[in-house]
């Protein structure tokens, strides 16, 4: 199926909690995205303000019945534990689609469209940086070069031609920053969607003989690895999820897990709660489009995976 890269026609963010609720961000060179701040860090050059990104892909004349699978591409260079006697967790957002009207010249907090949430992605876990649960006045915690992130999204929505997402911290002590469309930059370091997609012959057969074939960008290299997914659906604790040398925890339900492995290596996955309760153990292997769900008393469902024994 061809693959192509969307790069964003509008972006801009808007900021909260520091007395800028009618100031237009749109022409920065920076997107925001951010739950507290402290000067240093910080937009405004204020503590506690509150910072989303919103971005907007034109998908030209791809019809949104062919889209088969959709993944935003980040690159973050700074990202950071930020705020007032704040406990770290995790470096994470949450991504949201909105099916509404907005411009990035005019974009404010006052105004701004809200969304439909579509999942949390931890981008590092506190375990990985040794300090969490740190606790202080005007907590920082160092700067995390994150670098280029791939998510696959769980769901989207195509409104009037144009796939919109809302960007929003997913932790209480967050900030970080990525390049805007504005910045003066190589287009790699952009946000950018991959979309996958296939025209069906039925689509086909609906278009008039004299309509031109919509213009598509050459398939790309089909890939040597896939995604398997965790998903954490049910429960009170936190989730420890091991997969080979990736380790993470999730939180909250709809929190995801992203491991890219190769297609054919068989690897060894354990999960369980960080408190209490036994874990669960198997080998697994990418599958495309196979799911699965293991836990008892919390749920985790593993997808793109199959699991060759337990």
């Amino acid at each position: 199926m061809p693959t192509t890269f969307l790069f964003p026609t509008e972006d801009a963010y808007v900021v909260g909690n520091a007395g800028v609720d009618y100031k237009n961000f749109g022409k920065d060179t920076r997107l925001w995205i951010s739950s507290d701040s402290y000067p240093g860090f910080s937009v405004t050059g204020q503590y506690h303000e509150t910072a989303w990104t919103y971005l907007k892909f034109n998908i030209g004349d791809i019809k949104p019945e062919w889209i088969k699978s959709v993944a935003l591409h980040l690159y973050i260079p700074d990202a950071r534990f930020v705020g007032s006697t704040v406990q770290v967790t995790d470096l994470a957002i949450r991504i949201y689609s909105v099916t509404s009207e907005w411009n990035e010249t005019a974009i404010t907090w006052a105004n701004k469209p809200m969304g439909e949430f579509i999942q949390r992605v931890i981008l590092l876990s506190c375990q990985e940086t040794g300090i969490c649960g740190v606790s202080g006045l005007n907590q920082v915690g160092g700067s995390f070069n994150l670098g280029h992130v791939r998510i696959p999204l769980l769901f989207w929505r195509v409104y009037n031609g144009y796939i919109n997402l809302i960007l929003q911290p997913g932790a209480d002590n967050n900030a970080m920053w990525l390049y805007s469309r504005e910045a003066s930059v190589s287009s790699d370091l952009k946000p950018r969607l991959e979309v996958v997609y296939e025209i069906t012959a039925e689509k086909e057969l609906e278009k008039e003989p004299e309509t031109e074939k919509p213009v598509i960008t050459p398939p790309a290299e089909i890939p040597k690895t896939g995604d398997i997914m965790f998903i954490y659906e049910r429960g009170l604790r936190q989730i420890l999820v091991r997969v080979a040398d990736s380790e993470t925890t999730l939180t909250y339900p709809n929190d995801v897990f992203v491991v890219s492995v190769p297609l054919d290596q068989v690897l060894e996955v354990v999960t369980r709660p960080k408190i209490g309760l036994l874990g669960y153990k198997a080998n697994i292997k990418y599958s495309e489009n196979k799911e699965s769900v293991v836990g008892l008393l919390w749920k985790l469902k593993i997808k793109n995976a199959e699991i060759i024994k337990q």
